[in-house]
């Protein structure tokens, strides 16, 4: 029953990790802090609005933490607490760990994690990385963590849907409506043996103060933070500020110089970011596996082929006239046949009449 006491508690406004625990230190166990006499809680130091709030809360829900155990029953959710063994131990490392998590599907706190987190407005060349990444790093034993937002988060827990387990933190609580389709995502993850966690009561709304919270745990849970691609001032960025305050190691992919979506990889790398290209990268670093990652089959091309290839940059899209206009040797009734073997080869990507380079 203590993860549930520790819930109620913490469900008080202003009362978070530092101050429970204070009180537990103080009372021994949530239990004897809910049950508290005012007296003593007055000499556990609480202020004195944080106390008046604690003693109407009790007041109005004399039966919080039973009612929670019964809630948290009817709706399958899991909660874990700052004191319990199924904690993510290295979650509890952190400055400011969630007193408790509330979550959906297998926890596996004592799992090998590394996040993976981008910009939602990718393009064709970090989705292809995130999928490839997520899914090898999964391959590999590596449970991948994100916040299961569109773009690169969502490629992320994809690629290690195909072969392995994710872990979503979502800014939100556990049972907020999402959308249709996020909701059968988030579901797809729970299903697939991963698991779907949040700090944030139940039923909260998202908005924009949770996502720097929510960043933090995935920073926390994680042993290294991979940024696939990521603007200037992404979002993702501020996980990163989180893995270097929790000594967390922070790994980027390279990506154009010409493309405003890799600005915020390559200041990571200019800044001291380790510098990676696939999954083997990350396990050489930690050591984490002896053999090799099977990635995938070589691109093999003919010298036509790997001509127009060349012209193609990943960053944007070129129109085929671009294209034929560079390449002096090649027909244009051979062009669209040349395009097709490349895209068949997955090494291009056809947007919106033009083309992008994959490989």
């Amino acid at each position: 029953m203590e993860k549930y006491y520790i819930a109620a508690i913490t469900a008080v406004d202003n009362i978070g990790y530092r101050r429970i625990k204070i009180l537990l230190e103080f009372f021994g166990t949530a239990k004897k802090i809910w049950t508290a006499e005012r007296g003593d809680l007055e000499k556990a130091k609480l202020p004195v609005n944080v106390l008046e709030a604690f003693l109407l809360f009790r007041q109005q829900n004399p039966s919080a933490p039973e009612k929670l155990v019964e809630f948290c029953e009817a709706k399958k959710i899991g909660l874990s607490s700052i004191v319990d063994e199924d904690y993510p131990p290295l979650l509890k490392e952190i400055a400011l760990p969630p007193a408790v998590i509330y979550y959906r599907g297998k926890l596996e706190p004592s799992a090998e994690r590394i996040a993976m987190v981008g910009t939602r407005e990718y393009t064709p060349y970090g989705k292809r990385v995130a999928l490839e990444l997520g899914e090898d790093l999964a391959a590999a034993g590596i449970t991948v963590v994100s916040g299961a937002a569109r773009g690169i988060d969502t490629f992320s827990h994809q690629g290690a849907m195909k072969s392995g387990r994710t872990v979503a933190v979502i800014g939100s609580g556990i049972l907020y409506k999402n959308s249709a389709e996020k909701q059968r995502f988030l579901d797809e993850i729970v299903e697939s043996g991963g698991v779907v966690l949040t700090e944030f009561k139940p039923s909260m709304h998202p908005n924009a103060g949770n996502f720097p919270a929510r960043n933090r745990i995935i920073a926390g849970l994680s042993r290294g933070v991979i940024v696939v691609e990521a603007g200037e001032k992404s979002g993702a960025l501020i996980t990163t500020d989180f893995a270097g305050d929790f000594g967390r190691d922070v790994f980027a992919v390279p990506g154009s110089i010409y493309s405003p979506k890799s600005k915020g990889c390559i200041d990571l790398i200019r800044d001291g970011a380790t510098l990676i290209t696939d999954a083997q990268d990350i396990l050489d670093f930690y050591t984490l596996a002896s053999g090799k990652i099977s990635n995938s089959q070589p691109l093999v091309l003919d010298e036509k082929q790997e001509k127009v290839l060349n012209l193609i940059p990943f960053a944007e899209a070129v129109a085929v006239d671009e294209i034929l206009m560079q390449a002096d040797d090649i027909e244009p009734n051979e062009i669209s046949e040349i395009l097709l073997q490349l895209e068949t080869k997955d090494a291009i990507q056809e947007v919106d009449g033009n083309y992008t380079r994959l490989k």
